[in-house]
């Protein structure tokens, strides 16, 4: 029941968006062909530059940023690709025998969760953290890559929202646990060099 009502909001979101040329050209964009990291090493070189504006030369908030981004969308493209999705084992919507079109661009492996999604929105939570100002567009941003993945007929509603949530989740958890760790690091060396 579940799965029937997912490729009805499916199809139904698929049918709401206009295909045509621009939209194709947009979404393809947002999904790139299956690599989705190239659109946030953009985001983030733009955003670097934007900060060098304000503060030249390379911060203790800058390396901190690269280690959390980059924890954060490892971990969420392993546990999904690896880890999930060959425990799940969806297949694609276009292989449905009532799929609205067959064959697109998509690649063969299964579908639940989509990793767009979740590297997408873990990316956003990341950059969200360090940037408040421009929080607004990357989620943004990783709102359009997954719904770029239902555009495509690459993944059902719920791969995309499930995606999206194990992203931030791992995203948030990776901020705190980090933030968590150094503390008590810290605080062992205090104590170490106060003995």
């Amino acid at each position: 029941m579940l799965t029937s009502l997912d490729f009805q909001l499916t199809n139904a979101i698929y049918h709401l968006l206009p295909h045509n040329a621009v939209f194709d050209r947009l979404f393809t964009f947002f999904s790139l062909d299956g690599d989705a990291l190239l659109i946030w090493i953009i985001v983030i070189l733009v955003t670097i530059l934007i900060e060098e504006l304000y503060h030249p030369g390379i911060q203790k908030r800058d390396k901190k940023f690269i280690f959390y981004f980059l924890a954060s969308f490892v971990v969420t493209a392993l546990l999904v690709n690896y880890g999930i999705k060959n425990l799940i084992r969806r297949p694609r919507p276009f292989t449905n025998p009532l799929a609205v079109i067959t064959g697109p661009s998509c690649p063969v492996d299964y579908s639940f969760p989509s990793s767009h999604a979740a590297t997408a929105f873990a990316s956003a939570t990341v950059l969200a953290f360090f940037d408040r100002k421009r929080r607004w567009l990357y989620y943004l941003i990783a709102g359009l890559i997954a719904l770029s993945r239902i555009y495509l007929y690459c993944h059902y509603l719920f791969d995309i929202v499930a995606g999206g949530l194990i992203g931030t989740f791992i995203a948030q958890t990776t901020l705190r646990l980090k933030s968590h760790l150094l503390q008590h690091l810290g605080n062992e060396l205090s104590r170490c060099q106060a003995i």
